[in-house]
């Protein structure tokens, strides 16, 4: 289990913070890392899960249908976002078999920072989507 922070992960935080303050530039941040990820999807498959469900979190509450977040929880899952975003991280996305490494880590370390809010989320949407089809 990832306890402290991983290197290069404070700069993602620093620039968290500004996404975090404009919604609109929040879902743009979201659909860039879901091409990404789409795109690079067999190489993310051990992280796959848990980069979407922290889109899907992100984007809920950037259109304003989840509001149950700390300010934490958002810049911090934004961070994470934005980490996985930048291609030329701690270990560069295009070195074959590795390059997606430090992208999980950081992953894992977010998940983990905000397991009880990303249960919580997670929880609300199981509900709301079967509220929905219900």
């Amino acid at each position: 289990m990832v306890s402290q922070e991983p290197r290069g992960f404070e700069g993602a935080q620093t620039q968290a913070q500004t996404y975090a303050q404009d919604e609109n530039r929040a879902r743009e941040l979201v659909e860039k890392v879901l091409a990404k990820a789409y795109k690079h999807r067999t190489q993310l498959l051990n992280i796959w899960e848990s980069l979407m469900s922290l889109c899907r979190m992100l984007r809920s509450w950037a259109r304003g249908d989840y509001k149950g977040l700390p300010w934490k929880t958002i810049v911090t899952a934004m961070a994470a976002v934005l980490y996985f975003l930048d291609p030329l991280d701690i270990v560069p996305d295009f070195i074959p078999g590795i390059g997606y490494l430090d992208d999980a880590i950081v992953l894992g370390f977010v998940v983990n920072s905000i397991r009880s809010d990303l249960e919580k989320y997670l929880e609300w949407e199981s509900k709301t989507s079967a509220a929905q089809s219900g």
